[in-house]
């Protein structure tokens, strides 16, 4: 299906339910297209994780400051990506991977799977105050699943699809969603095309009946 590019949402919703009409899987975005965020930069919840591990950090008696964390955190980040860029297309991260060796390098035999749970919890709440449903496309969502159309969501992001998912679920639209595909599970990505045939053969879907819907021009495009 050739690409349309809309200005307003109102102009989007209008394209989008006359192209829906002729398929039968309609795939969304999630960050900027179904959930917006309350602040301009997404990286400025880290900030906050940062703190929290540091205040665990100090209680136990090592001597870690929330920058030092954030520093070692986008190090371990980077690292990652730069591995992954050696196998795959794209430069993706994984959370439970990275976030895993952060804590192992600050509480040593203290980083076990609770630990990483907790951050993780933590994360995901703050996360969670940042996000808030786009009214008007979740409503059209909720149109497509009534008229039995399949839902799938689409994130190029370092969160696991388990954790996205508790985006939806505090969204209020989980019953809708068919399944959730993220970079971080498969270090494939939207932004190289490769996602796409991906959820086409996990799911069985067929291009000629597949609308996607985001805010990217390339990785949506």
């Amino acid at each position: 299906m050739p690409w349309h590019t809309c200005y307003s949402l109102a102009s989007l919703l209008r394209t989008a339910r006359k192209l829906s009409a002729s398929c039968n899987t309609v795939t969304f975005d999630i960050f900027d297209t179904l959930l917006i965020r309350r602040i301009h930069d997404p990286d400025l919840v880290k900030p906050a994780v940062a703190r929290f591990i540091a205040a665990r950090a100090r209680n136990l008696g090592r001597r870690w400051t929330w920058p030092q964390v954030q520093t070692l955190r986008d190090r371990f980040e980077k690292e990652q990506r730069r591995q992954t860029a050696t196998r795959f297309d794209d430069h993706e991260a994984c959370y439970p991977d990275y976030m895993a060796r952060v804590l192992r390098e600050i509480f040593a035999d203290g980083a076990d799977e609770r630990l990483l749970a907790e951050v993780t919890d933590y994360e995901l709440a703050v996360e969670n105050t940042m996000l808030v449903p786009r009214d008007e496309l979740v409503q059209w969502l909720r149109e497509l699943h009534a008229g039995g159309k399949r839902i799938f969501l689409l994130s190029d992001i370092y969160l696991p699809a388990s954790h996205l998912a508790r985006f939806v679920e505090h969204a209020g639209f989980p019953d809708c969603i068919e399944g959730i595909v993220s970079s971080a599970d498969s270090f494939l990505a939207k932004a190289s095309g490769k996602a796409f045939p991906l959820l086409k053969e996990k799911y069985g879907l067929s291009y000629d009946s597949w609308l996607h819907v985001g805010d990217n021009p390339i990785s949506d495009g």
